[in-house]
């Protein structure tokens, strides 16, 4: 027998071939019988399909992807962070059909010429409906790894500080990995879109720019970061954005150990997350590794980690690095 929150994650695989048809059945007296199916860089369509084998298409694809994914959620053959990924895929393939689906439907309402109709703001809901994947990884209950062992512990003891007082540390922290792909990044954005521009305006560009400057400003924000521990914990800033990556407080520690990382103990290279533990990992080096109160982990890379580990260690009012 299948738990509640199994059952609605199966459920929400089939909500974007639900919403396919659904839409069809009150749309269909509105809608052409050929539609926009291809757009260029900028103004109306250049390439229509007939409705119904495009109906049918998209249907296909998210009823398959739907079937699939509830086949493969039924046996028993996988973990449960198997099964959120399985869910997570299957969601983000039918979505992502519904949101084509969504693109060319909505801006042809009431129009008689397929060949007239300009894409415009609907090509985001087709950007944005992969996101769909988290509805069943939230369903999923979060599955727990095995623990890391750390490799080459350094003993730390809490820091004394005087009655009354208190002590704050910081540092920035900068990875050249995302610093490299961050100027890749934009130099293929300059190459893909500044002739374009400079040749018919910012028209050319449309918005094809979005999803890349989506991509851009998610690889910038892990450029560089600000580690702070002072009375509220442990925090990981963004240094562009200002964005915050990771708190802990002091009462959610349960260990601090001070260790060398190893990348592939953490799931490579970046920000990382792998069930039971995340992690941002720049280099094979010395860092912090958290233990939380829930038996999670989390480490960073960061060198010269005895100072806060122990200021850390004594926010949390632990005798040593290893005792809870």
């Amino acid at each position: 027998m299948i738990g509640l929150r199994k059952a609605l994650a199966i459920v929400s695989l089939w909500l974007p071939a639900a919403a396919i048809l659904s839409t069809w059945a009150l749309w269909s007296g509105r809608l052409p019988g050929q539609l926009p199916t291809h757009w260029g860089n900028s103004g109306p369509a250049d390439s229509a399909t007939d409705a119904a084998t495009f109906l049918g298409w998209l249907v296909a694809v998210a009823i398959g992807a739907a079937l699939i994914g509830t086949i493969l959620l039924l046996i028993p053959m996988s973990g449960k962070w198997e099964q959120r990924a399985i869910g997570g895929n299957t969601a983000a393939t039918g979505a992502f059909v519904f949101g084509m689906w969504l693109g060319s439907t909505a801006p042809s309402l009431d129009v008689a010429d397929p060949y007239t109709v300009e894409l415009g703001a609907w090509i985001i809901p087709t950007l944005i409906a992969p996101f769909y994947a988290f509805v069943p990884l939230a369903l999923f209950p979060s599955p727990s790894g095995p623990a890391v062992t750390v490799r080459d512990p350094v003993a730390v003891k809490p820091m004394t500080l005087a009655p009354m007082h208190t002590v704050a540390w910081s540092r920035t922290v900068s990875s050249w990995l995302f610093i490299s792909i961050t100027v890749v990044v934009l130099i293929m954005g300059v190459l893909l879109f500044l002739m374009p521009i400079l040749r018919d305006g910012i028209e050319a560009a449309s918005w094809a720019m979005i999803p890349f400057l989506g991509a851009f400003l998610l690889v910038a924000l892990f450029c560089a970061f600000r580690v702070t521990v002072d009375w509220r914990g442990f925090r990981v800033t963004s240094l562009l954005f200002g964005i915050p990556l990771k708190r802990i407080a002091p009462e959610d520690i349960a260990a601090v150990e001070v260790a060398v990382l190893e990348p592939m103990q953490w799931g490579g290279w970046g920000f990382r997350i792998m069930p039971g533990r995340s992690a941002i990992i720049l280099r094979a080096g010395p860092g912090l590794v958290f233990t939380r109160q829930n038996g999670k982990q989390f480490a960073i890379t960061l060198d010269g980690a005895e100072e806060p580990a122990s200021i850390l260690l004594n926010l949390a009012g632990k005798d040593d690095a290893s005792r809870a």
